[in-house]
């Protein structure tokens, strides 16, 4: 009986629980300031002008004379289908005209003298006319079995190959416009309306910074992304820069009323980026929406506001809901 109540008594003794100490940190109070942010983009080099080049005609190729990355000429010839048809086509068009224009020459001549009737030079002018139209269209279709470049550039995805049978108005490759270039790239909806139009591009492939003035935006975001499409020429460059080439665009903008925070407090989790905070002498994890690059951190969108303790150092060895103490 005295063991049992030994034991109760036991029982019954207070446990207390373990006191941890503080963990000492450092905070700042943000609040909106104004000022100019760094938003950066990644893009793609292109050249200034791309042209696909076709053919109005189906046909064989018979002949490709043009290598991928070949510089050429305007005029220069690209590729050739199987022209003979076409050639015979021609011909006799020609045979046509030269006999339908003898008889023009011949009865013009003498219509003046009353020999022919005007009936009669009516119906020769009507040959006339209606040969030279046909030796127009063969001569056109003779001539759209050769593809030539239509200005200076070099060769791109040119994929045909000597006797493959190409149809009407295929891409059959593009000529690039390497006089200049270009780097097209996304914008968030967000951030579109304050983007200035000067910046940077780096080449990381290159390790080169070049100027860059922003020509295009479009005026529709994409529906799943919402994001929107820009494209800025790149001033400088032409004998370094190559199509297809991943490029850093920097570009300042306004940020009017703007909450700034040093870049080390930011925690990049997989969920999304986010801070402490401290509250009741708590730390908190808080998820924000970062926008730019600013000169004395980054720029906050949303998650913080202004009156809000940020821990700027010590969080490291922070847990949620950890009692903490300013050093």
């Amino acid at each position: 009986m005295a063991l049992a109540v030994c034991l109760t008594a036991c029982g019954q003794v207070e446990r207390k629980q373990p006191e941890y100490s503080a963990i000492s940190v450092r905070t700042m109070t943000v609040a909106p300031e104004s000022g100019v942010a760094v938003s950066r983009y990644v893009g793609t080099v292109e050249p200034a002008n791309e042209t696909p080049l076709s053919l109005q005609t189906a046909g064989r190729v018979v002949a490709i004379e043009v290598k991928n990355g070949q510089r050429v000429r305007k005029g220069q010839t690209i590729l050739q289908i199987d022209s003979t048809q076409a050639k015979n086509a021609f011909e006799t068009a020609e045979a046509s005209l030269k006999q339908a224009q003898d008889g023009y020459d011949r009865v013009s001549k003498v219509h003046g003298k009353g020999v022919v009737s005007d009936q009669k030079m009516v119906e020769v002018e009507s040959q006339y006319a209606q040969a030279k139209s046909l030796y127009a269209a063969a001569k056109k279709h003779l001539d759209e079995c050769t593809l030539v470049a239509p200005c200076d550039g070099v060769v791109s995805d040119l994929k045909v190959s000597k006797g493959q049978n190409i149809v009407p108005d295929a891409t059959l490759c593009k000529l690039l416009d390497v006089s200049g270039f270009r780097v097209r790239f996304t914008v968030p909806e967000a951030e579109i309306g304050r983007l200035r139009e000067r910046g940077e591009i780096e080449c990381p492939a290159l390790d080169t910074i070049l100027p860059v003035v922003i020509t295009e935006k479009s005026v529709s975001a994409n529906a799943l992304t919402h994001t929107y499409d820009a494209i800025a020429r790149i001033d400088g460059g032409r004998d370094i820069l190559r199509a297809g080439m991943v490029a850093v665009v920097r570009l300042k903008s306004s940020s009017a009323e703007a909450i700034v925070i040093p870049a080390k407090c930011v925690l990049l989790k997989p969920e999304g980026p986010t801070v402490w905070v401290k509250q009741n002498d708590q730390a908190v994890r808080r998820a924000i929406t970062v926008g730019g690059y600013g000169v004395d951190g980054i720029q906050v969108l949303d998650g913080l506001q202004a009156g809000d303790i940020v821990i700027t150092d010590g969080y490291q060895k922070l847990y949620e809901g950890c009692k903490i103490v300013e050093e």
